[in-house]
């Protein structure tokens, strides 16, 4: 997807080249161009997919496209470097007739090394259609999360109050070992809803080094325990699953974010443990059964 974008953006450029020459094609009317932020802050590390959008401005109604291209710069004492700690996406964009905002796209580049903070500036450097005037630079800050890490995950690792609304629970946080992959990565909830029987809930995190906050993602399903003996069913897999107030899902994300403490979090959805056929995990092996839910629910730090 990522070449198939740049292709068509490199084709857009390029078709825009061979019809320059025409000034009626690009705007005549009184407008000007700059950067609406003078500086923006994102983690340095990248996650597939998401990439952000530094924001280019008009002023004025056009009446035809506007060109802008940029110049980037690293900066400072550790200086961001372009292809190396970020790739922008293209220094050239064009602004539709009618529209008064464009943006030039870029991702970090992720790597696990501590390092200090790296910045660097886009600048406005030409712009066919609209006159160049105001702030005409934004600073990026590139921010280091690895160095925050240890002290995120140590918040999290311990004892938790969880507040479901079928009944509240103690549970515990714990991490991966340091050699493994899942450091820094992952976390495991242990008694979940207060059943001894049930595995660890696997939970993604991240932190947000824009905000300070702490990300949590549960994946669902996860097999939480097999071949365990209901009376009245027999041997059932628990399977954990999206649950909320409409009903039971067969798949689903459960996402929080954390209180400026890190001591509280509210996901979007809740859970329950769905009992299956053993090893078929499938809408038809779904006994019609659950050995707990909580349509919502809550993580709440003890110790």
């Amino acid at each position: 997807m990522k070449l198939n974008k740049i292709f068509a953006i490199a084709l857009a450029a390029l078709t825009m080249t061979a019809c320059s020459d025409d000034d009626d094609n690009f705007n005549t009317a009184d407008v000007t161009v700059s950067m609406l932020q003078t500086e923006m802050a994102v983690a340095e590390d990248f996650s597939t997919g998401v990439y952000y959008n530094i924001p280019v401005v008009l002023s004025g109604e056009t009446n035809g496209p506007v060109t802008v291209t940029v110049e980037v710069e690293g900066i400072g004492t550790s200086p961001a470097v372009e292809n190396e700690n970020y790739v922008i996406t293209s220094k050239t964009i064009v602004i539709p007739a009618g529209e008064t905002k464009g943006a030039i796209e870029f991702h970090p580049s992720s790597n696990d090394d501590i390092n200090d903070d790296r910045e660097f500036t886009v600048t406005i450097v030409s712009a066919k259609g609209a006159k160049i005037s105001g702030n005409t630079t934004t600073l990026v800050r590139l921010i280091d999360e690895d160095h925050l890490l240890p002290e995120a995950l140590s918040k999290l690792v311990g004892t938790w109050q969880s507040t479901t609304t079928r009944g509240s629970y103690t549970c515990t946080i714990s991490a991966y070992p340091e050699d493994d992959p899942n450091h820094f990565k992952k976390v495991k909830l242990s008694g979940i809803a207060g059943l001894s029987y049930l595995g660890d809930v696997i939970i993604d995190f991240q932190l947000n080094a824009s905000t300070g906050l702490v990300e949590l993602s549960i994946s669902m399903p996860q097999v939480l325990a097999t071949n365990v003996t209901f009376t009245g069913l027999g041997d059932a897999d628990v399977v954990l699953l999206p649950m909320d107030s409409e009903g039971l899902f067969l798949a689903g994300t459960a996402s929080a974010t954390s209180n400026e403490e890190v001591t509280q979090f509210i996901f979007d959805t809740g859970c329950a443990g769905g009992l299956f056929t053993p090893g078929n995990h499938t809408g038809g092996g779904f006994l019609g059964s659950v050995n707990f839910q909580a349509p919502s629910f809550s993580l709440t730090k003890v110790q």
